[in-house]
């Protein structure tokens, strides 16, 4: 049985995810903390800056059990009050849940790629760390099958209002324009640069690149510099210096606590004359959030770019519908595939018992024949063998074609013992 349990940003709002969150260091703890819980055999977490999910294969007892142990799951830093996000389902619902998630439709920008990535990289953490089985792996790779359909069957990808944008639509409204304006990066990772790209081909004209390692500051300031912008790699402990030439700041770091405080930014705009937008795409948030309440200082995160994002939405139904119908039809091929699945035992036990038959009745036929030659002989196995194959055929083909449900009455009618292992 296949449970999901998580969070995301539909359910939860920023501050509840960044606590949530699962760091890829902290991740082989977390899975074997899913597969201590009781009736859990397979286990694979997606953790993005938008969601958290566990994707748990099991019997059905371990639904509540689950949540029970996440929400007092201390080394999640789960806030007070978590259960109040959380969204559970299985089976059909959870399959589905993974599929729109793949394909972009659960995604804050209608159709990103990026998630596409982000669940393939679950699966092989899952598998890393010794969590993901059977089942976990054949329904991953199935949801990444179709998030690929998705996004080259349709035009969902096309004409998406992406997070970037959403930035320079906000920087705009606060600017008017962005000529002459200097973008300050936190952290150089794609998706900083993403949306620092966005700026610059709407009008910045400088770059500030910062970053922990400073050879990573380097190679991106001069992906800028390369594409017409001046930009210029930051020592990480000289960028609070730096923030006062900034009229934009782009932080997304994996740091655990807040990089830019609030203390920081008062002194930055006692110095300024001119507005500073702050634009936090981390999770945990890179910059404390009482920085909006200071004068001409403008703070937004991530639950802010949605809502410019989600009118990128708006006139997509078309496109929504057609991934939805693609979405059906991998469910369907994915359920085909788990009975399937649920029927092999049994389709190897009555293998088993027609081998025993036959090659005990062959046996018992050969003692009696002895005056027959090693042709004849062969002739009489190879009709043994051709009769019950024939005999089997009908009985394995209905398992195998979705016939799982008849499976306890087809142990009975050949006899077959309880799990099918073997024969009485």
């Amino acid at each position: 049985m296949l449970h999901l349990l998580g969070l995301n940003h539909k359910t939860a709002p920023v501050e509840v995810r960044e606590r949530f969150a699962v760091s890829a260091s902290h991740l082989g703890q977390a899975l074997g903390y899913v597969r201590d819980v009781p009736g859990i055999r397979e286990a694979a977490i997606l953790s993005t800056c938008n969601r958290v999910e566990i994707y748990a294969w099991g019997d059905d007892r371990s639904g509540p059990l689950l949540r029970d142990s996440m929400v007092g799951y201390h080394p999640f830093g789960a806030p007070r009050g978590l259960e109040n996000h959380l969204h559970y389902s299985h089976d059909q619902s959870a399959a589905r849940h993974l599929f729109e998630v793949a394909s972009g439709l659960d995604s804050l920008v209608l159709g990103e790629a990026e998630i596409l990535g982000q669940v393939k990289v679950a699966l092989e953490a899952a598998h890393k760390h010794g969590a993901a089985g059977a089942n976990l792996d054949e329904l991953f790779r199935r949801s990444i099958a179709c998030g690929k359909r998705a996004r080259s069957e349709t035009s969902i990808s096309r004409g998406a209002l992406s997070v970037g944008a959403a930035a320079v639509e906000l920087a705009r409204q606060i600017f008017g324009g962005l000529a002459g304006h200097t973008v300050l990066i936190l952290g150089a990772g794609k998706m900083s640069a993403r949306v620092a790209q966005c700026l610059v081909s709407s009008g910045a004209h400088r770059v500030l690149v910062a970053n922990r390692t400073l050879e990573r500051a380097q190679e991106l300031a001069q992906l800028f510099d390369d594409a017409g912008a001046g930009a210029e790699a930051v020592g990480w402990d000289e960028f609070p210096n730096r923030l006062a030439h900034a009229d934009i700041v782009i932080a997304s770091t994996r740091a655990p606590h807040y990089v830019v405080t609030r203390e920081q930014i008062a002194a930055v705009a006692k110095k300024r004359r001119r507005s500073l937008l702050l634009i936090d795409i981390a999770v945990p948030r890179d910059i404390e959030p009482t920085c909006n309440e200071l004068d001409d200082v403008f703070l937004f995160d991530i639950d802010d770019l949605e809502r410019v994002v989600e009118d990128g939405r708006k006139g997509r139904a078309g496109e929504i519908a057609r991934v939805e119908t693609l979405i059906d039809e991998e469910i369907g091929a994915w359920q085909k595939w788990l009975i399937a699945s649920d029927a092999q035992p049994v389709m190897a036990a009555l293998a088993r018992r027609a081998a025993q038959v036959r090659d005990g009745e062959v046996e018992t036929a050969l003692a009696k024949l002895e005056h027959l030659s090693d042709k004849d002989r062969a002739a009489v196995e190879t009709l043994a063998r051709a009769i019950a194959g024939k005999l089997m055929h009908a009985p394995l083909s209905h398992l195998r074609n979705g016939g799982a449900g008849d499976a306890e009455a087809l142990k009975r009618a050949f006899g077959l013992n309880s799990d099918a292992g073997g024969e009485k």
